[in-house]
């Protein structure tokens, strides 16, 4: 077969693509521990909320017009909790999360910018346990912050004896999640979260490379657990990015190595005063495992995380079931 008959030949499988997949909690974790950080004045630390690290990867970047819908199982589990420094807080620290999101995206045949009009609603039930060495514990489930997003996917084009398919997405979460602000950890965000992405996927015959690249903005939350006895806090900003690369080992059946990384690049701040030294920063690498074709997928990914600062440090397993359902005629160019 030649290079040209295979592009043709994956795309014609890839027609109905991954499409439009963003956060998979939304999760605003808020630690009840608290550390000096001016004289006269203790802070309580805020934490980002919980993003899209590593819940995309193999050839995120293919889509085309109709519709997907998705199930994104997944666990977290955290053993300790690093400082600006990297180093381990002390004491018997522990968090796990176990997730789930359902995930309904639509790409139309309504061209802008030479990309098809896409959208996709979001929305995740979780469960979360929080055992702090100071004693603090707290065990919260319900429903996250839905998220919201629209954007356009561009059509797969031949680049050398490859094919390049890109997208971008403006995705927004709504403060709708489970939130008490009598409780120190809670699902629901209590603030709004912008969160916009670029994906792009570059493949040639067996051997594909993706990424997909966020960046993070988060309003304020101005009724925060009131065991802080503070007026208000607002998380940083942040860039995180996905990146995978993924070889056909046989038809259907792909197996390659996935990462992730994030690095907050503005202070929190609570009562409108920034908090030194609360740059969060990860990075996540493990392998995984794609099956599937034409219009069903299934995906394992995990990760082991290194680099931690100022958040929990863990070990990340996700499970993908996409299935999608492409228009039956032709899109015009």
């Amino acid at each position: 077969m030649t290079d040209r008959e295979q592009i043709e030949e994956n795309l014609g499988r890839r027609t109905a693509g991954v499409a439009v997949v963003a956060q998979t909690v939304a999760l605003l974790m808020t630690v009840a521990f608290w550390e000096s950080a001016a004289p006269c004045l203790s802070f309580a630390q805020v934490q980002l909320p919980v993003v899209n690290l590593g819940q995309t990867n193999f050839e995120d970047g293919f889509a085309a017009p109709g519709w997907l819908i998705e199930e994104f199982p997944e666990t977290y589990a955290a053993g300790e909790l690093r400082d600006s420094h990297g180093n381990t807080v002390p004491g018997r620290n522990h968090l796990t999360t176990y997730s789930t999101t359902t995930h309904v995206a639509y790409i139309s045949k309504k061209r802008v910018l030479g990309g098809w009009l896409a959208g996709e609603v979001l929305l995740p039930l979780v469960d979360v346990d929080v055992q702090l060495a100071n004693g603090t514990s707290s065990e919260v489930r319900g429903f996250a912050d839905l998220i919201v997003g629209t954007g356009l996917q561009w059509a797969p084009k031949k680049i050398g004896s490859g094919v390049f398919v890109h997208r971008f997405v403006f995705d927004v979460d709504a403060p709708t999640g489970t939130y008490n602000d009598s409780r120190p950890v809670n699902i629901g965000n209590h603030f709004v979260v912008v969160n916009p992405y670029y994906a792009l996927t570059y493949e040639r015959k067996k051997l594909e490379f993706s990424a997909r690249l966020h960046y993070l903005w988060n309003s304020t939350n101005k009724d925060p657990y009131v065991g802080f006895g503070i007026r208000n806090m607002q998380p940083g900003q942040a860039f995180h990015a996905n990146y995978a690369t993924s070889y056909e080992v046989r038809k259907n059946v792909r197996l390659g190595f996935n990462g992730y990384w994030l690095q907050q690049v503005t202070d929190h701040r609570i009562n409108g005063i920034a908090v030194p030294n609360s740059l969060e920063r990860t990075i996540g690498l493990g392998p995984g495992l794609q099956l599937g074709g034409r219009d069903t997928w299934f995906r394992l990914n995990s990760y082991m995380e290194t680099d931690v600062r100022n958040r929990p440090s863990g070990i990340a397993v996700t499970f993908r079931i996409s299935k999608a359902l492409p228009s039956m005629t032709r899109s015009g160019n």
